[in-house]
């Protein structure tokens, strides 16, 4: 066993030391339990102003922008948004719009046409607009076939190149002549939508808020388009 008086302090200064010892010890501790919790609490807080003070300041150059936000948005109401989509108002005719301008598109970037096929996979209607697919094989080398996927996806109406398949049609050892690419196979996935009912509704709207006026054909189109 300890022998405790052997640990305690012999003469009266060194117990008025362990005394005073003891005493800081328990002031140090009594202030680390206070402190402690405080400086926590304060950094709690202080991180929370600077967050809140953040958003405040993210609100207030949003809401600073508000008026110019406004008017974009009024003018895109303005677009004419039918030009983004094939004019044609059946599946079908919608099919062959898309094949002819594809064509037109490829032969006019220095590519040949092979084949054109249906769309191999079921397209779903997406928020009222529908889309309609072709599959084109095509015969063209490397800048034709550049020229030509940037056509189909810079136009309008627009289009997707959903798929792209490319296959070299010359043997690996195949040397060529300067300045002549050789021809490729190449079979596209191409997809454009059609305006369904929620274009046709947008579309009754702004021709209600039209004033009356003779039909053209050309206003007859764009609403059979839409």
């Amino acid at each position: 066993m300890i022998a405790w008086d052997r640990l305690q302090p012999k003469t009266p200064a060194r117990r008025r030391q362990l005394a005073l010892g003891l005493f800081a010890l328990a002031v140090l501790l009594v202030i680390a339990a206070v402190a402690i919790p405080a400086w926590l609490l304060h950094q709690y807080y202080a991180e929370n102003a600077r967050l809140f003070t953040r958003q405040l300041t993210s609100y207030t150059n949003l809401n600073a922008k508000r008026p110019a936000l406004m008017k974009a948005a009024e003018k895109l109401k303005t677009v004419d948004a039918q030009k983004y989509y094939l004019k044609a108002t059946t599946p079908a005719l919608a099919n062959a719009e898309l094949q002819d301008i594809a064509k037109a598109i490829i032969e006019s970037g220095g590519g040949r046409v092979l084949s054109i096929q249906p769309y191999g996979q079921a397209l779903k209607e997406d928020n009222g607009f529908k889309p309609t697919g072709i599959t084109v094989a095509v015969s063209a080398n490397v800048l034709a076939l550049r020229k030509t996927l940037h056509a189909l996806e810079s136009r309008e109406p627009y289009l997707f190149v959903d798929g792209l398949t490319i296959r070299t049609q010359v043997p690996p050892s195949h040397k060529g002549q300067p300045g002549v690419e050789p021809e490729m196979f190449v079979q596209i996935d191409l997809l454009a939508y059609t305006q369904g009912a929620a274009g046709s509704e947008k579309s009754d709207k702004s021709d209600k808020a039209k004033p009356a006026g003779p039909a053209t054909k050309g206003s007859a189109t764009a609403k059979g388009a839409a």
